[in-house]
């Protein structure tokens, strides 16, 4: 779907992604075995050809949240802002 949302833009435009890049204690999947993958690691996975694409901001902002019964955690999210520079 992003690869779609990606060809689909024109030179000048953006690709905003925002993701988990971590999981809250109360998730109901807690294998802490499995991994979130890094923001460059996203990145790759776009195949944004590397002529045609900038990368504006590539982060992994921390940020709490607040969930069932009031519990509080610091999650981890990624933010990733590409812009297309040729067609």
């Amino acid at each position: 779907m992003l690869r779609a949302a990606a060809r689909a833009l024109s030179p000048g435009e953006r690709l905003l992604v925002v993701d988990h890049g971590s999981t809250a204690p109360w998730w109901w999947n807690q294998d802490h075995d499995a991994s979130h993958p890094t923001p460059h690691e996203i990145a790759a996975d776009l195949g944004l050809e590397p002529d045609g694409w900038s990368t504006e901001r590539a982060a992994s902002p921390r940020r709490v949240t607040i969930g069932p019964k009031g519990r509080i955690a610091e999650v981890v999210d990624h933010v990733l802002l590409f812009r297309r520079t040729t067609g």
